[in-house]
């Protein structure tokens, strides 16, 4: 055997015994860790309100530019008389007017929808809740909501989520300290942990997405989220 080919071998041996300490070292890291899930989960109730809805006429093929008009009266009414209610908004958006053709006997184009959306945001939850759940209000004046909605949100989410985050954490140590402590070990540090994504629901709801749930249509509310955390055992 040359010394070419003893040089070959033992650079072999050397890479074959780096991987296998490489190996065996990551399998001792494995063995040295715990992985959890920590959960939180916090009640609360929504502090804005969101109301939409669509002013709307109809109007034939040759009234096309009395519907425009007809449109403009009722949103002239509507903010005339909301005006007289002295509900703070903190945002009220009026879109543009859109038109839609209706179709009659034989398929031929019989009229028009004119459809105007409306927004608007407040921190009066039950003002605008009354009104747009009764807007018995606005009727006597001659004016009605279609695709009247309402929703709920809350200026305090970042807030929440970041005590739901720590709470979770929290949990998740306590789990994984509970773990160890059967087999006589303790925790030493966190080496890794990874957020879920947030679940809002309403109340005592089961749903669950694995993207996610932001769910408006309620008041009150409740947010969950999960921590997946990998502690060090001393």
């Amino acid at each position: 055997m040359n010394y070419r080919s003893i040089t070959i071998i033992a650079a072999s041996i050397i890479i074959a015994s780096l991987i296998l300490g490489i190996f065996f070292y990551a399998a001792r890291v494995n063995l040295d860790t715990v992985r959890v899930v920590g959960y939180s989960t916090n009640a609360y109730e929504a502090d804005i309100i969101k109301w939409s809805f669509n002013l709307s006429v109809l109007t034939s093929l040759t009234e096309l530019e009395k519907g425009y008009k007809e449109i403009n009266d009722k949103l002239n009414t509507f903010l005339e008389n909301w005006n007289k209610l002295e509900i703070e908004t903190s945002d009220f958006n009026i879109n543009p007017v859109s038109v839609y053709k209706n179709y009659g006997e034989y398929g031929k184009v019989s009229g028009y929808t004119l459809e105007q959306r409306i927004f608007l945001v407040s921190d009066s939850l039950d003002r605008v809740e009354e009104i747009a759940v009764n807007p018995a209000y606005f009727v006597e004046k001659g004016i009605t909501f279609e695709y009247s909605k309402i929703e709920y949100f809350s200026s305090h989410l970042p807030e929440i989520k970041q005590q739901l985050l720590a709470a979770a954490t929290i949990d998740a140590r306590e789990r994984a300290q509970e773990i160890v402590e059967a087999a006589d070990s303790k925790i030493k540090k966190m080496r890794s942990a990874r957020a879920g994504v947030f679940q809002i629901t309403e109340p005592y709801s089961t749903d669950v997405s694995g993207y996610g749930i932001h769910q408006t249509s309620t008041r009150n509310k409740n947010i969950k989220v999960t921590v997946t955390a990998e502690f060090v055992i001393k």
